[in-house]
């Protein structure tokens, strides 16, 4: 049997909801900062916000990763700009 070095990478990804159900994800790139990802993120929010008024549309970017026996995620709230992170 051949032993591969399978080295898991933190994936980052964004999550749309409307009224706090979560309606789509999509990957995106997991280079540099999630802060550095707020703008773009900002700008989908706005355009989903002017073609879908009715609905309460909010955006976060997620990412996680492995550590140890634990999975690490962290998601920071678009509109707020607050940062979270949770240890499983």
């Amino acid at each position: 049997m051949v032993k591969k070095n399978m080295t898991v990478e933190k994936s980052r990804y964004i999550c749309v909801s409307i009224d706090g159900m979560e309606v789509y994800t999509e990957n995106i790139s997991a280079a540099g900062s999630m802060k550095d990802q707020l703008s773009a993120a900002k700008l989908r929010l706005r355009e989903i916000q002017r073609v879908m008024p009715l609905g309460q549309w909010s955006i976060r970017i997620e990412q996680q990763w492995p550590k140890k026996d634990a999975r690490h995620f962290q998601w920071i709230d678009v509109a707020s700009g607050k940062l979270e992170e949770r240890i499983m």
